[in-house]
């Protein structure tokens, strides 16, 4: 059995300590409901506790909900409850009836005795690479997920675009899903999704923009991008003119609070795009 500990500091009750690290109601109710354990002795009851008292809450052991099929995965950060890998271009996430993602994050789990379920914090399209979220038990999805919602997980892309872009500057538009061109276009009725573009580098071929997004709306950097008159290097579905086997999109910068740990850390990747640059 696997458990999270955590250790009392100044909080007067059972019910105050989860509280204060993120546990939600219903979780919490649940936990007192079915026992942890507080100084090695199960209870189930909001009882007063001591400073160093230690609690431990129990990990239910997990079958795998996806094949483990070995692949290639790289770690960029792990603790008990969170891993993040880079992910590749031209492999999904979960996609039913090919070898995704997941698949690989199973084997993983597998041959590191991690009797856990595959979830997914964020997600990316296909052909963009760069940093996913995978928490390793519910607890800890519960915790970032919110995060998320609560825009307490800041995500940046790195964007190689068409063209000289000079752009500093938040981005609103609203996106609909157009069934005949299969893309999200622009639309009255649409979603808001808003993004700060910032341009790191340009030329007459191409420009380097940084993609800060404040909501997470499906391919709203790829659409803002292509109304923005500069679409995503390989992007053919929102208007690129060049013919590589990816787009040259990238989640590159991750900033989070660590579930349990009070600390905000941050990740950053950067892409390795020279040698599709080269052939503009």
């Amino acid at each position: 059995m696997r458990y999270i500990e955590i250790k009392n500091i100044n909080e007067k009750t059972i019910k105050t300590l989860l509280k204060k690290n993120e546990f939600s109601k219903r979780a919490i109710n649940r936990l007192l409901k079915d026992g942890i354990l507080l100084n090695d002795k199960e209870i189930k009851s909001n009882l007063k506790i001591e400073k160093n008292d230690l609690i431990k809450i129990p990990i239910d052991e997990e079958n795998l909900d996806y094949e483990p099929i070995k692949g290639k995965i790289n770690i960029k950060y792990e603790d008990e409850n969170l891993l993040i890998i880079s992910k590749d271009s031209n492999i999904t996430v979960n996609s039913n009836g090919q070898v995704n993602l997941a698949n690989y994050i199973a084997y993983y789990f597998k041959e590191n005795h991690i009797k856990a379920k595959v979830r997914f914090i964020n997600r990316l399209d296909m052909n963009t690479s760069g940093l996913i979220m995978i928490a390793k038990n519910a607890y800890a999805q519960s915790f970032y997920q919110k995060e998320i919602e609560d825009n307490g997980i800041t995500k940046k892309y790195l964007a190689y675009v068409e063209g000289k872009l000079n752009i500093d500057k938040l981005y609103k538009i609203k996106l609909t899903y157009d069934e005949n061109s299969k893309r999200y276009d622009q639309a009255e009725d649409g979603k808001l999704a808003i993004t700060y573009f910032k341009s790191l580098e340009t030329n007459e071929k191409y420009s380097i923009i940084e993609c800060d997004i404040k909501t997470g709306k499906t391919h709203q950097i790829r659409s803002s991008l292509r109304y923005l008159g500069h679409p995503i290097i390989g992007d053919k579905l929102y208007g690129s003119t060049y013919d590589h086997d990816r787009f040259l999109l990238h989640s590159y910068y991750l900033k989070f609070n660590v579930f349990l740990k009070k600390e905000s850390i941050t990740i950053k990747d950067y892409p390795e795009f020279e040698g599709f640059v080269e052939k503009i």
